[in-house]
């Protein structure tokens, strides 16, 4: 092992991970033009609402900034508002910014069609900042995303209306419940490719609200200064990507400040095309990449490192080689075999869950948990008719579980998990100067990833423990399947080894977008379809990290379990930093 190319490696993916921190920091303020808080009130005994507030740190409004209330769908977070939020701070606006029940910071079990309770947490945000004397009292607006437009739409009974809406990747019917009054002075805005909504859907609720038998988008019917009127943006992206495109981020900014502020501030103001936020995308993106990547050489340093009575040992590959086709075929069968039960363990356990019968205190966890074991067992199965049952007992050896012996695989586990554990440290580390929440203002954050806080940090135990076994099935997949010895008919080593995973990964990512697609169509609960789609996306991306430590150590240390390790670590911590409290 080069344990010099090691370092280098390291030595750069921590460069670029301060340097994403660094600039995702300034660009949340708007390179100097805005300050963030971060707050938490109690709305009631017991029920804490937790929010940020983005403001301009020098006014040109001349009087008391109107609020604009941001608010995000299912798996969001404030923090992953942030294009909005920088961009309206930026024009003369207090952002105040708010976690749903169970999402971000809140601690707060999500249920997800109590829209009324969760639009007067919302509320009671709003009303707290209306206190201070450079903000507006009574003025505010909201711009929501995906199911946020159902939590904001009950503000239209309260006491203080909003004096208009923009509704990113929403209408009035999401298959969580129908939206009977569609509130006035209403953006609808919308990816051209959104999973959940048709453009056909966006503009049924602008002819439900206005009574027109023909409307089309890009153009304002009713009346602003009536609170009557309705439009629908679209732009080139799909429900996910809404909240950072720039089409987008475009026409809400101008449709919210022609509303709250008035028309004549549009001529005043910074034009709406001058985008700082892409700046804080990039950083996220290159953030989470090399601190995820960083993993790699910084485990074959730890484990290299180590002294030799504390160090993994060797594990004989005794596995006989497969043909080339039969293993490719194997692939795409377990690709198959992989996201059929990752979609049904979803379904069952949602349902399940939202009648409060769960494990895991997450949505979809409990179902995370059912499919590992599933799929673990189906692993064995289509191995044990592929190859046989003494192939198949070789190649789980291959992978370290002597099932003849277990205090053989507990001491095993006890060597990798010193490697394992100063990776999750290293992980930890830079996720908490990245802003554990209430420390850091604002939350530096990283894409896919949280620090974890409370209730969550017995979830990514709980599912690290529960997905080792899926990951012992990988690492005997990978190392005695694909990795052992064999005469691979005249094809070279690595390109066999590429098409075979190519094989599952494909099979994987084909049929996840087949599956959300093709469910949303028929008529399942949208919000849940998209959630189910993400964790998919996730895990095929994680995936490829796992699938490169599992290889690298097998063929480095002869022992795959330190990556065994980590990698279940890694996979429930970005689930969990995914999915909602319940």
């Amino acid at each position: 092992m080069n344990r010099n190319l090691h370092y280098f490696a390291l030595f750069i993916f921590s460069i670029m991970i301060a340097s994403s921190l660094y600039l995702s920091w300034t660009a949340d303020r708007g390179f100097g033009e805005l300050q963030i808080e971060r707050l938490t009130i109690e709305r009631e005994e017991g029920r804490v609402v937790d929010f940020m507030v983005y403001s301009p740190r020098s006014s040109t409004y001349g009087k008391p900034l109107p609020i604009i209330m941001t608010t995000h769908g299912i798996a969001g977070s404030k923090e992953g508002m942030y294009s909005f939020n920088i961009e309206l701070a930026r024009r003369n606006f207090t952002v105040v910014s708010v976690d749903l029940p169970g999402h971000g910071d809140s601690m707060l079990s999500f249920e997800v069609t109590n829209f009324l309770e969760m639009a007067q947490d919302c509320y009671a945000a709003v009303q707290e900042i209306q206190k201070r004397p450079e903000v507006n009292s009574t003025a505010y607006g909201v711009l929501t995303h995906s199911l946020g437009f159902q939590v904001a739409a009950q503000m239209q009974y309260f006491d203080n209306p909003p004096m208009g809406y923009a509704a990113v990747g929403a209408v009035a019917d999401m298959g969580l419940g129908v939206i009977e009054d569609i509130p006035g002075n209403l953006l609808i805005a919308i990816g051209e490719y959104d999973e959940m909504i048709s453009e056909d859907m966006a503009l049924d609720t602008i002819r439900e609200a206005t009574g027109l038998e023909s409307v089309i988008p890009e153009t304002t019917y009713g009346s602003i200064e009536n609170q009557t009127a309705y439009r629908l943006e679209l732009a080139p992206t799909d429900h996910v990507f809404e909240a950072i495109d720039s089409t987008i981020v475009t026409e809400t900014t101008k449709w919210l400040i022609h509303v709250v502020q008035g028309e004549i501030q549009l001529e005043k103001t910074l034009s709406p095309t001058q985008h700082v936020y892409i700046y804080k995308v990039i950083a996220m993106a290159t953030g989470a990449f090399s601190l995820l990547a960083s993993t790699i050489p910084l485990l074959m340093i730890a484990v290299s490192v180590l002294p030799k009575r504390m160090n993994v040992e060797s594990i004989a590959n005794e596995v006989e080689s497969q043909p080339l086709k039969k293993v490719l075929g194997m692939s795409l069968l377990l690709g198959t075999i992989f996201v059929a039960i990752f979609g049904a363990t979803s379904a069952i356990t949602f349902h399940l869950e939202a009648g409060q019968l769960y494990f895991v205190n997450s949505m979809f966890a409990s179902g995370l948990v059912l499919f590992f074991i599933l799929f673990s067992l189906a692993l064995v199965a289509v191995l044990w008719i592929f190859t046989g049952s003494k192939n198949t007992l070789e190649t789980y050896r291959a992978a370290g579980l002597e099932l003849d012996s277990p205090r053989l695989i507990f001491k095993r586990i006890g060597k990798a998990l010193i490697p394992a554990a100063v990776c999750i440290i290293w992980l930890l580390g830079w996720t908490a100067l990245g802003g554990i929440p209430h420390q850091m203002e604002p939350w530096t954050t990283f894409s896919m990833i949280r620090y974890p806080v409370g209730l969550r940090t017995l979830n990514i135990i709980l599912l690290t423990m529960f997905s080792l076994p899926f990951f012992v099935s990988d690492s005997a997949w990978i190392r005695g399947i694909l990795l052992t010895n064999r005469d691979w008919n005249g094809e070279s080593f690595s390109k066999s080894l590429i098409l075979s995973l190519a094989g599952r990964l494909t099979a994987v990512g084909i049929l996840s977008v087949v599956l959300v697609f093709g469910s949303t169509a028929l008529g399942f609960i949208a919000g849940s379809m998209v959630l189910m789609g993400l964790l998919l996306m996730l895990f095929f991306v994680v995936s490829i990290l796992t699938t490169i430590l599992i290889a690298q150590s097998s063929l480095e240390f002869q022992n795959p379990w330190p990556a065994i390790i980590l990698s279940s670590f890694i996979w429930a911590w970005v689930a969990v930093s995914s999915i909602p409290l319940i």
